[in-house]
């Protein structure tokens, strides 16, 4: 996807993975080299989105979550599940990612369900706000749900916007950054973060299994509009080992956001 004209373009390093080419995705979704479930199957997240929107004084039908980069994860197919025992519509559930491929798959498997029941698949760069806009129609969102696609944006470089930016698709939360401070670099993943801001409401939280301990550390425009309430530790499967090698333990991080 070609990048916004406000924004600057760049050459990844040789011997990179292509985390950021959503042809990358579609390879490995189409070939099956991707088993679909990144760092655990995340039913602590599950856990922690069932909890809050349980937790609404407002939710009967109408509990509304952000999935981002669910790829073929089975994840959201378990969130759908939980909404249908508590009678709320499936459809609440957008599904959005980076891959076509990931999309026309979910969307395959969504097909000849109730309209109330299915969720919805969309296909969006959720560095670009030309595509993030489009999730509007569905929003407010109670939960952003995320299983380490805030790990994948991260390998990308960060994003410069010219003090002189004032685009249709440039985010109105980041021109206020713009035209408070001029020329602005964004991380990639506090870019996503403010993405999400004109998408959630205070109360909303972003519910997110990272391998990083500091995923979210030190991004100051971002900590505006979110703020970190937990991050708990979990023990990451492991894999074969010798039974004569020590494995020291590996733990992957669940932080809840909640929006300011």
């Amino acid at each position: 996807m070609a990048a916004p004209p406000n924004v600057r373009t760049y050459t990844k390093l040789a011997g990179t993975p292509d985390y950021d080419d959503p042809t990358f995705w579609d390879t490995k979704f189409a070939t099956g080299r991707d088993v679909g479930e990144w760092l655990n199957s995340g039913e602590m997240l599950l856990d922690a989105v069932v909890s809050h929107l349980e937790s609404l004084p407002a939710t009967n039908t109408t509990a509304r979550v952000l999935h981002l980069g669910p790829g073929i994860s089975k994840l959201g197919t378990k969130l759908c599940d939980e909404f249908m025992k508590r009678n709320w519509a499936g459809s609440g559930i957008v599904n959005v990612d980076f891959s076509a491929e990931a999309v026309r798959i979910g969307q395959e498997l969504e097909d000849g369900k109730d309209h109330s029941h299915a969720m919805h698949w969309l296909q969006a760069d959720l560095r670009s706000w030309a595509d993030v806009s489009r999730l509007a129609p569905f929003s407010p969102f109670d939960v952003i749900l995320d299983k380490s696609t805030s790990d994948a944006i991260a390998t990308s470089t960060p994003v410069t916007f010219p003090p002189s930016s004032e685009d249709s698709s440039t985010c109105p939360t980041v021109q206020q950054i713009i035209d408070k401070c001029g020329k602005t670099v964004l991380s990639p993943v506090e870019l996503l973060g403010l993405h999400l801001v004109p998408l959630t409401q205070k109360g909303a939280v972003w519910v997110t299994l990272s391998y990083s301990t500091m995923r979210f550390d030190d991004l100051h425009h971002m900590a505006q509009y979110w703020n970190i309430v937990s991050r708990t530790p979990l023990k990451a499967p492991q894999g074969k080992t010798s039974s004569f090698a020590y494995a020291p333990e590996v733990f992957h991080w669940m932080y809840i956001l909640q929006r300011k």
